[in-house]
């Protein structure tokens, strides 16, 4: 499963639900489990009915409601909850009308965003499944747990955590050991590196949202992939050794 940018920013209704990738079995998508879904407009939102610009997109809600994965041999649950509010309709013979939106903000458990590779090593699964927990309610965090994935990659991939200074270690930062590893990969460093910087703003301070992360994830999905699956390694090596093979036997 490559990372879906248009699944994570779906909402929900009264009678849908995005169809996540189930936590459990992977195989199933989540549904939204009949008459589950219970919301209530906020205090907040109530006090401001009678102010004079009101109309209903100021209206806020808080839900919750339960999904349940569509493998019948799974059937995992899934608790969400978030927030929502109204959103125009149109209608051909009623004209416009109001209607109700959910926006999810925890998943209980929380489904992988994008499939990790088999090999991934397990600090950097755990890094990265804490920054789909938080991704929906805390991009900031989220963005953070980035971070500390890209320190777990580049464990993995051998760059060194400390040099020589003088007469003693000195402790390489996450931006040095990624431009070490630019060296030798500059394409995959130039992405990571990317994800470094908005790791730094997530850590300190809070201009991080949605789309910043999910642009981080999309690139996420990708690095990780490169990095512990080397697939485009593992293509090109089956192109030459095809080439190699037939390309003999029949003329340009």
């Amino acid at each position: 499963m490559t990372f879906d940018r248009a699944l994570w920013t779906q909402t929900l209704s009264k009678d849908f639900a995005p169809p996540w990738p189930c936590p459990s079995c992977v195989k199933g998508t989540l549904r939204l489990e009949p008459k589950t879904l219970s919301y209530r407009e906020t205090i907040a939102s109530r006090r401001v009915h009678g102010d004079e610009d009101w109309d209903p997109t100021s209206v806020d809600y808080a839900f919750t409601a339960w999904l349940k994965c569509s493998e019948p041999s799974c059937g995992e649950g899934v608790a969400v909850a978030g927030t929502g509010g109204l959103e125009p309709v149109w209608d051909a013979e009623a004209g416009q009308g109001w209607e109700e939106f959910f926006m999810p903000r925890l998943l209980c458990p929380m489904p992988d965003m994008f499939t990790l590779p088999r090999k991934c090593p397990a600090q950097v699964v755990q890094a990265l499944r804490s920054a789909f927990a938080s991704s929906l309610h805390d991009p900031p965090a989220a963005a953070g747990k980035v971070r500390v994935a890209l320190e777990r990659l580049m464990d993995h991939v051998g760059v060194k955590k400390r040099r020589k200074g003088g007469n003693k270690v000195v402790d390489l930062s996450l931006h040095q050991r990624i431009q070490a590893f630019q060296v030798v990969e500059p394409d995959l460093g130039n992405q990571l590196m990317a994800l470094k910087w908005l790791g730094n703003t997530g850590t300190h301070e809070s201009a991080i949202n949605r789309d910043d992360l999910l642009d981080a994830f999309e690139i996420l999905d990708h690095a990780v992939s490169e990095l512990i699956d080397q697939r485009s390694k593992r293509v090109a090596a089956l192109a030459r050794r095809m080439i190699k093979k037939h390309a003999r036997h029949r003329k340009p």
